[in-house]
């Protein structure tokens, strides 16, 4: 018996001793990115339009000023926190963007600063696509489909304040309906029908808090509550756009990204990611 316990304690302690140094793996960021090689090109500016909800004229004006400075691509890069399987994992990403049409993110998770899983997330030609590996081949997740249309598309304009902010004013096929002095609702065409998502703004700085909207979650029948929270603005290029975005399904306690942005390029060719 207590040749038996001894190898018992032995054995707890081995797990407490691999569980540790688990732990302390997720705890060690990545690298971050190297800056885009391309730098900002400046493509000129559009007078703000007249006839926006007026949270929405508050929040571009401190955002972009009267004339918005046009942004038709980005690159955008930095490093976060991403939820899997209930753990938190360091990443990196790196994502391209065509204004109001098509994204691509790369993303990293990593465990003692080295990626353990690595794909991308991506809306391209009017088509969702998720693909992730990892584990050393043992995990390979693919998904694609009408439910990662939806949501892919939803995505790409939830993030366009920190990557294409122009369109959000500029782009035909989006318009801002008003709510009340705190909040306005974006409609965007998605295939043959629109979607929209809703904003609320700060009433002391006029910037976006908070964006809402149903979406797609893989291949559920339904669409679920989703939320984006929007802070630490900061100017780059003359542009002030959100550096931590935080996306949350409503239904979970937690949020599910949690994204600190280190470096942002506009106009620049992204035809490496995107054709």
């Amino acid at each position: 018996m207590r040749r038996l316990n001894k190898a018992a304690f032995g054995a707890l302690g081995f797990l407490a001793l691999l569980g540790s140094v688990g732990w302390l793996g997720l705890q060690v960021e990545p690298e971050p990115f190297p800056p885009h090689p391309e730098r900002t090109r400046d493509l000129g500016t559009v007078e703000l339009p007249l006839d926006l909800p007026e949270p929405v004229r508050r929040h571009f004006r401190a955002a972009l000023g009267e004339q918005v400075p046009k942004t038709e691509t980005a690159v955008v890069w930095g490093r976060g926190r991403f939820n899997l399987f209930g753990l938190w994992f360091p990443m990196r990403f790196k994502s391209y963007h065509v204004a109001g049409r098509e994204f691509r993110r790369d993303m990293e998770l990593t465990w003692f600063g080295r990626p353990i899983f690595q794909g991308y997330d991506a809306y391209l030609g009017g088509k969702g696509t998720l693909k992730f590996t990892g584990l050393f081949g043992l995990l390979n997740v693919s998904d694609e489909g009408e439910e990662m249309d939806q949501g892919d598309n939803l995505v790409m304009w939830a993030e366009a304040p920190f990557t294409t902010p122009s369109a959000l004013v500029l782009d035909s096929r989006a318009r801002w309906e008003p709510i009340d002095a705190r909040a306005a609702r974006l409609v965007f065409l998605f295939e043959d029908s629109e979607e929209s998502l809703r904003f609320e703004f700060d009433p002391e700085t006029g910037l976006m808090k908070r964006m809402s909207g149903m979406r797609y979650r893989g291949r559920e029948d339904t669409k679920t509550p989703y939320h984006a929270e929007y802070s630490e603005w900061r100017t780059a290029h003359g542009i002030k756009a959100p550096h931590h975005p935080v996306a949350a399904w409503e239904d979970q306690e937690q949020p599910y990204a949690i994204l600190e942005i280190e470096g942002t390029e506009y106009n620049v060719d992204v035809s490496e990611k995107i054709p």
